[in-house]
């Protein structure tokens, strides 16, 4: 009895899991939303926000860097420009991303690793509705990465 409980205990937790909606969850921006929303509801790092004028850069310290840092860093940039793109207010965004690298002494320095920038127009002509599908490095007015990202 015991072992027909846990299989089907088993079941429901493999057809639960495969019935998760995996979908990327969009934030419901409106007038009333800030920027700093935008970027809560995407990361979970520590980050600032300074705007000046319609002019963004929003600077996140990622403590977790770990393998594939790369592709979610891309990702997670991707859907706060996306969400940025349904606010008339911003104009210029960009978005610097900092982890913890060794140096060769041994000591541990939040450096630039990522470094994405839009032009007003690149950032206005850019059909955001599909940003999962973009690649952020060659459609960004300025990309720059750390060596340490790889490639």
């Amino acid at each position: 009895m015991k072992r027909l409980f846990y299989m089907f205990l088993l079941a429901t937790l493999l057809l639960s899991a495969c019935g998760k909606n995996t979908a990327p969850k969009e934030a419901a921006v409106d007038s009333n939303t800030s920027i700093e929303d935008i970027v809560s509801a995407t990361v979970k790092s520590k980050f600032t926000v300074e705007d000046t004028k319609g002019i963004v850069t929003i600077s996140i310290q990622d403590d977790d860097v770990k393998q594939g840092s790369k592709s979610q860093m891309l990702k997670d940039s991707a859907k706060i420009f996306a969400e940025l793109s349904k606010l008339k207010s911003v104009k210029t965004p960009s978005i610097i991303w900092s982890a913890p690298l060794t140096e060769p002494g041994g000591a541990e320095d939040m450096t630039e690793v990522l470094n994405i920038y839009f032009s007003e127009e690149d950032f206005r002509k850019v059909n955001w509705a599909n940003y999962s599908q973009l690649n952020l490095e060659s459609i960004a007015s300025h990309y720059h990465q750390n060596e340490a990202l790889g490639q």
